[in-house]
């Protein structure tokens, strides 16, 4: 005889009660309130077992039978337990536990490695282009509320920058249904002015001052232009937003902690402004533009000019302006966005040998990850 719980369904009021093998293949259970419940062994369902904790027996009506009996039960329903032998055994011999751990770690390592950009990658793509314009959706008021200041360059070189984009670049997007716009605006950081660029997921292209200060002709700042197109046309954002979401929910369902769920809203903006792109997305991005310059007749070298001329013109404050608000931690952290920008500029230098040939495609012989 088996002594337990008894659980009406629903319920979690509980009462005493035994059970009891009443044949080979019957039994009986007896309530304190004087029920009885009796029948076959083969129509209740037994909870696996794990370790001592507490075991349910689950009733024709619903109601539950909760027992520590744990050996008993397994004698008992041994012909319907062939499953939870196998669970019981794997986990109560050390050797089998270290297995388990070390292909559990393996598992997540390669899930987050390779799964989650894997996943990212597809999802994003069959994603409709509205996902990527809802996910824009307030982003440059957040950063012209909290970051950019009203653009000083002259309306006339706006709109010289803007036709020669529309009539020029946008033409070579192989993704029609995206609606470019360029937007100009003033970023400073202390005393430093930021020369940058940067996409939103809808294709709103921000150039800032600086970086059409420092731009010594319209190849370089095409060459920035079809950058930031490749983010657009491989969903680099989009991405992103995704493995965010896949690493979150992942770590709240490994923690058990659903709360931050809540939450997962609020960041997404503050994600699209402050995560710098992988070094991957910078890689694709540049070939992007390398292969449309060579498409459309632009030496990729002006690549290479500017963005040494960026490098160069970021190095100098902390160099040299000893009153500058801006620090050397907060200059190495503008660079760490662009953290291969050697190998990038070496990568342009080849397409432009490839452009100086009359190429209009070119083999590399490396390209950063």
């Amino acid at each position: 005889m088996i002594n337990g719980k008894w659980y009406a369904q629903g319920s979690a009021a509980s009462l005493d009660a035994t059970l009891a093998v009443t044949s080979e293949h019957t039994y009986v259970i007896r309530v304190e309130n004087g029920a009885v419940y009796e029948g076959s062994l083969s129509v209740l369902n037994v909870d696996n077992r794990l370790g001592n904790t507490e075991r349910k027996i689950t009733l024709e009506d619903g109601s539950i039978f909760a027992t520590k009996e744990n050996d008993l039960i397994d004698k008992i329903f041994k012909k319907h337990l062939l499953s939870n032998g196998i669970i019981h055994t794997l986990e109560s011999k050390l050797r089998w536990v270290f297995v388990a751990l070390v292909i559990t770690v393996f598992t997540t390592f390669g899930f987050f490695k390779w799964g989650v950009p894997w996943s990212s990658t597809k999802i994003a793509h069959l994603l409709p282009h509205e996902t990527n314009e809802l996910i824009a959706t307030h982003t440059l008021e957040f950063l012209d509320k909290y970051i950019f200041k009203k653009s000083k360059i002259s309306q006339s070189k706006m709109e010289e920058i803007r036709q020669h984009f529309t009539s020029t670049l946008v033409p070579l997007s192989e993704d029609q249904e995206i609606n470019y716009r360029v937007h100009f605006r003033l970023w400073r950081d202390g005393n430093v002015s930021i020369p940058n660029a940067l996409a939103l997921p809808s294709g709103d292209i921000i150039l800032t001052d600086k970086f059409v200060e420092l731009s010594k002709s319209q190849d370089e700042i095409d060459s920035v232009l079809l950058h930031e197109m490749g983010h657009v046309i491989h969903r680099h954002t989009l991405k992103m937003v995704i493995e965010s979401t896949f690493i979150t929910v992942a770590t709240m369902m490994i923690v058990g902690d659903s709360n931050g769920l809540a939450d997962m809203g609020v960041g997404l903006g503050s994600l699209l402004v402050s995560s710098s792109y992988s070094r991957g997305h910078e890689s694709e991005a540049d070939i992007y533009a390398f292969e449309q310059m060579l498409a459309a007749k632009i030496d990729p070298i002006a690549f290479s000019d500017i963005m040494n001329r960026m490098m160069s013109y970021m190095e100098r404050p902390s160099k040299n302006d000893k009153n500058s608000e801006t620090s050397d931690e907060d200059v190495l952290d503008y660079l760490s966005s662009h953290p291969a920008t050697k190998e990038r500029v070496e990568v342009a230098q080849q397409y432009s040998q490839c452009f100086k040939k009359g190429l209009t495609t070119c083999e590399i012989v490396s390209v950063p990850q």
